[in-house]
């Protein structure tokens, strides 16, 4: 196993990773919180209020805050509400106490009475009631024990045409935050749950295989997209890499044929053994590229070739050979940097019905050392090797294998069985491709990648500094 990689991850960016996969969570709690807020302040009657003030006078002999703090739970008693719904008439003890509270404002020796009703006139009208029997309670009950201090009502409660509730833009903002809350916490909670392997590293350290390199997870790498849409000058450099690293990370061998593997069906392995047989042709080599894959042809879909020929017909027809096996593609309409270069293909086929047999026999291994003897570099696309047997026989027969997972697809189960399946086989594993990988902070359009180039160089400056000497 190598040695793990530190990373310069932070729990921050590793938590803004989350959101940007789990992003239809974290905006489904996000709207439908709003949508409730907005509801409930829409369907809640309104609600007004209204204040009494009442100043307390406290004796020297007696505490000002104790004498407030008296005053306070004398105000909370039941027999206040029970006076004032008396008094009212239409409103019961309960309804009152529920309307009513009391409270000191600030510091000073002043108490508040604020009643909350469905109409500013009967806020009004319990508060200034409630204010009044308390006082007359208060009276009758002393019989100077309770004369320590005065009490008086310097403010009467006024009707107010302000509702204090519903605020809907309030609870709008509130329902937003809630919302915004647990869709992150939802998110980072099946983030959790998912078994599925997000970061490159963690797939090495699954696997214990070399990373060679990081696809990006990118529109025009899409199974419906590639055939419609050419890869950017910055996207053929990430198949660059990927060829040059196989081409110097086994110096002492000399990789002639590349077998290209998953575990398990979706993890990208046709598009990236596209884009490696395209990234060779930018650096001049023959390159020939087989699909092997004889049960679910995708490269056969993405280049829109018919299916008919190609390798089953090389392998089945006695007049099969491999040169007419061979459709010549252009090479330049699938990626911007090639140019006018050709890239050279056998596709699927037709279907047959024992694909098995076919690969496994002497046929494919005589065809396989041609295309090594006429072609410098063979990428050969197979189906996964966790699902069916057909790549194992072709293991044997090329310089390596290269082992693709999806990032987001595979499992760490699936791909340590993929290492191990591997390991098993006796197969010369040259490395790990780790596909839609995240795109991170590091980019590939700082150092002249994804620029058209200019044409003309040195010769072009001088040629316009002519032309800005003409023109003066």
């Amino acid at each position: 196993m190598p040695p793990q990689r530190q990373t310069d991850d932070s729990d921050l960016s590793l938590i803004a990773q989350v959101i940007r996969r789990r992003i239809s969570v974290v905006v489904a709690c996000f709207a439908v919180s709003v949508l409730v807020a907005v509801g409930l302040s829409l369907q809640a009657d309104e609600q007004y209020e209204a204040t009494t003030a009442l100043l307390l006078r406290s004796s020297s002999a007696f505490e000002p805050q104790r004498a407030v703090d008296t005053n306070l739970q004398l105000l909370g008693l039941p027999v206040v509400a029970e006076r004032t719904a008396e008094r009212l008439g239409d409103i019961s003890a309960e309804e009152v106490e529920d309307a009513v509270s009391s409270s000191q404002e600030g510091d000073a020796d002043i108490l508040e009475v604020t009643a909350t009703a469905s109409t500013p006139r009967l806020a009004a009208q319990i508060a200034n009631t409630y204010a009044k029997e308390f006082l007359v309670f208060r009276e009758e009950s002393g019989r100077g024990r309770l004369q320590t201090s005065q009490v008086q009502v310097i403010e009467p409660a006024l009707p107010s045409t302000t509702p204090v509730s519903p605020k809907p833009v309030r609870n709008t903002i509130f329902g937003a935050l809630i919302g915004l809350a647990l869709g992150i916490g939802l998110a980072l909670l099946l983030e959790q749950l998912d078994r599925r392997v997000k970061r490159q590293d963690d797939l090495a350290e699954a696997t214990g295989l070399p990373l060679l390199a990081s696809v990006p997870k990118r529109k025009a790498f899409d199974r419906e997209h590639l055939g419609n849409g050419t890869l950017s000058p910055a996207e053929t450099e990430v198949f660059r890499l990927l060829r040059a690293n196989l081409r110097y990370f086994k110096a002492r061998q000399d990789v002639k044929s590349v077998v290209v593997t998953s575990a398990e069906p979706g993890e990208g392995k046709t598009l990236v053994s596209l884009g490696l047989a395209l990234a060779a042709v930018t650096s001049g080599e023959k390159v020939l590229l087989i699909e092997a894959d004889l049960r679910d042809p995708g490269l056969t879909r993405v280049l829109h070739m018919p299916a008919s020929g190609g390798l089953s017909w090389a392998l089945t027809d006695e007049n099969g050979n491999l040169g007419d096996a061979v459709t010549e593609v252009p090479a330049g309409e699938l990626a911007d940097a090639i140019g006018d270069a050709k890239l050279d293909v056998v596709s699927a086929g037709a279907i047959p019905p024992n694909p098995t047999e076919l690969v496994e026999s002497q046929r494919m291994r005589d065809l396989i050392a041609l295309a090594e003897d006429r072609y410098d570099f063979v990428v050969i696309d197979t189906p996964p090797v966790l699902v069916v047997s057909d790549a194992m026989p072709l293991i044997a027969v090329t310089s390596g294998v290269l082992a693709v997972s999806g990032l987001g697809v595979s499992t760490r189960t699936s791909a340590a069985d993929l290492a191990e399946q591997l390991e098993r086989l006796g197969a010369t594993t040259l490395g790990l491709v780790a596909n839609f990988a995240e795109v991170g902070g590091r980019s590939y359009e700082g150092y002249g990648y994804g620029r058209p180039p200019t044409l003309g160089g040195a010769g072009a400056s001088q040629e316009s500094s002519k032309k800005e000497s003409s023109k003066k």
